[in-house]
């Protein structure tokens, strides 16, 4: 058997020189000892070190941020982005106000200050410009491509230092790194984390996240709990992850993920070091704990969590299998992505579509277990996967879609490794015979230009439909006309357009489909308001509230209906029964106030329109009540 020892080989990566001193035969790289490893081990760089990993993971930043670039032509969806930015006044001040909000209040369903920030940052800078906001998100995905390209190098490096991985040569890692970047920052499953501005949360937790594996990576071997705080890589490990988790919540996986890691370097676990570092991974835990409660306290505040008497646990444990399925199709096949894919009225189990996936769930756990004495990687990859989507597969079942391309921005990391290495491994094969390491990399150089050309074409379409809300929820409607999310959100995007009647007639599609729908009988009374029916819009608001009685907006629409109709005593007192349910929302503030202008109330105006100015924290309109305090005549006083 030919063994070539290497003793000090030293190469360059992202990180510094290590010393690798081992033995490597023929049958372990399984296609023979490559031309660039005998280079190599004369000392001289072969062709695929021309550029190191830094350089390789910068140029698969650089082609994304080009890729996306015609996403800066986008404008703002009418889903969510209204909540986050354009509509939200708390953005607007970077000032103490700004923070105590932002830390402390469960805004849009959701508590992730870092987000917060971050679009307050844009909106300091770019104001409502939405090319500005669209190349923030450009850029992090990018910088995200660039720490993916690296984190997969350092893994496949564990991963063949240890052998506990397919059968690669040193020599394919930098590819295989390249191409996995490549994958992440080209494929069109990413476009609805990219693309949609409000999701800049997944690009900012992602960040974090990666940033986070990265130092942890740099540990060697277990931690002993006394030298964890004193260790800077694991200390900014640790911060990053709690930046992660300020950022997304979806970063609460990451502890399992770094047991996971533990297990593919195998050190960590030997010589009965598992108690120490198990209580290493202590201070995680305690994070991802702390922001889980946070978590479904907000998610309960805003009513999104469904129980189990509305989709039962044996449904969301099979629409979780089929989930985990259809995301790996869609990696392989990214053809017919949708934004909204809605979740099925009912859910039989005997169908193929579910038994299969569940079966093929349980076959791909049990070979990678299986494997795991031999091959870690495996299970390790497989592991990963359904860690970091464990927390969006529907278990707790937060809004109404089956399942969404967003969430995949994090878990398609390995997935795409293992495609990475399968077609290098094939190339591999396929030029054996021919002996030729020019025929290895042309082929190889050729066939992934061609794959990421294509993938960019896919991207580039899929980025187009999310030039604004109209295009999406036409798009959306187009493949499936039975959501009735679908027709509200065009009908919002109509309504922002000034389009009150196509906006009244998609309302009212939605409605054939959800009739009991308090929220959609409130924006239907809206449109028929601006339409100048307010008779109209007082059957629809009665509906609304016959089905909800407190529902806050359909009180507002109320009140605002009677000063439509110049009854401003009944506009008054539906007003204040809005603000004691909600006492500090500077809107019914301001609805009262001017219903109390109306009416010619004095004392009542100058009250609420002082109190309207202490609880607008914006302090956008001030100069104009204090000039309409004066002009009423109102003495000085406190707004209460």
């Amino acid at each position: 058997m030919d063994i070539l020892t290497f003793r000090r080989a030293q190469w360059h990566h992202e990180f510094g020189l290590y010393a690798i001193v081992g033995r490597v035969n023929y049958n372990q790289l399984n296609m023979g000892l490559h031309a660039e490893w005998i280079v190599m081990a004369r000392g001289r760089k072969g062709p695929l070190w021309l550029l190191n990993i830094g350089s390789l993971a910068v140029m698969a930043g650089l082609v994304t941020f080009v890729v996306y670039l015609p996403a800066l032509q986008n404008g703002f969806v009418s889903w969510d982005d209204n909540f986050y930015i354009y509509e939200n006044d708390h953005i607007r001040h970077l000032n103490g106000e700004f923070f105590r909000w932002a830390f402390s209040e469960f805004y849009a369903s959701n508590w992730h200050p870092l987000t917060w920030l971050s679009h307050a940052v844009d909106y300091a800078v770019w104001g409502l410009d939405p090319a500005g906001h669209h190349l923030s998100n450009n850029l992090l995905h990018s910088i995200n491509t660039l720490l993916v390209t690296i984190l997969a190098y350092r893994l496949l490096e564990v991963v063949f230092i240890s052998g506990s991985g397919p059968f690669m040569g040193k020599s394919d890692l930098p590819a295989i790194a390249l191409i996995t970047g490549l994958l992440f920052g080209l494929h069109p499953l990413h476009v609805e984390s990219v693309a949609w501005i409000s999701e800049r949360k997944d690009l900012l937790c992602a960040f974090f996240y990666l940033s986070s594996l990265l130092f942890y990576l740099r540990l060697r071997g277990g931690l002993k709990v006394s030298e964890s705080f004193r260790n800077p890589n694991y200390l900014a490990s640790l911060a990053l992850f709690a930046l992660a988790l300020m950022s997304k919540p979806m970063a609460v996986s990451l502890p399992l993920v770094l047991l996971l890691l533990d297990g593919l370097r195998g050190d960590a676990f030997a010589q009965g070091r598992w108690r120490d570092n198990l209580l290493a991974k202590a201070p995680f835990f305690i994070l991802a704990l702390a922001s889980a409660v946070v978590t479904i306290a907000a998610q309960k505040s805003g009513h999104a969590i469904s129980s189990l008497e509305e989709v039962p646990l044996f449904d969301r444990l099979w629409v979780a299998s089929y989930a985990l399925i259809a995301y790996l199709q869609k990696m392989l096949w990214p053809l017919d992505l949708l934004p909204y894919y809605a979740y099925p009225k009912s859910v039989e189990w005997s169908s193929p579509r579910y038994l299969g996936a569940a079966l093929l769930v349980l076959l791909i756990t049990l070979a990678s277990v299986l494997s795991a004495r031999r091959q870690r990687g495996w299970v390790v990859a497989w592991g990963y996967y359904l860690i970091t989507l464990m927390p969006v597969l529907g278990i707790v079942q937060v809004g109404s879609q089956l399942m969404a391309d967003r969430y995949t921005y994090l878990p398609s990391i390995t997935p795409f490794m293992l495609l990475a290495l399968l077609l290098v491994w094939l190339l591999r094969l396929a030029c054996r015979p021919f002996r030729s390491a020019v025929l290895y990399l042309a082929s190889l150089s050729v066939i992934t230009v061609v794959v990421m050309g294509l993938l960019s074409s896919l991207t580039q379409q899929q980025i187009r439909i999310w030039k604004d809300g109209e295009t999406l929820w036409r798009y959306v409607i187009q493949y499936d006309d039975q959501i009735p999310l679908a027709y509200r959100q065009l009908g919002i995007a109509l309504y922002e357009q000034a389009q009150y009647a196509a906006a009244a007639e998609m309302m009212s599609r939605a409605l054939e489909l959800k009739p009991l729908d308090a929220e959609l009988l409130n924006n239907l009374a809206i449109c028929y308001l601006e339409l100048g029916f307010p008779d109209r819009a007082m059957q629809a608001i009665r509906r609304a509230l016959k089905l909800d009685a407190s529902n806050l907006f359909a009180l507002n629409t109320l009140g605002k209906i009677y000063m439509a109709r110049r009854e401003y005593a009944h506009a008054n007192r539906v007003f204040l029964r809005a603000l004691q349910l909600e006492p500090e929302n500077p809107l019914r503030v301001f609805n009262l106030a001017v219903s109390f202008d109306k009416l010619g109330d004095l004392p009542g105006s100058c009250r609420y329109w002082r109190r309207y100015m202490r609880v607008d924290v914006t302090g956008a309109d001030d100069a104009e009540i204090i000039q309409h305090l004066k002009k009423l005549g109102c003495p000085p006083g406190d707004p209460e």
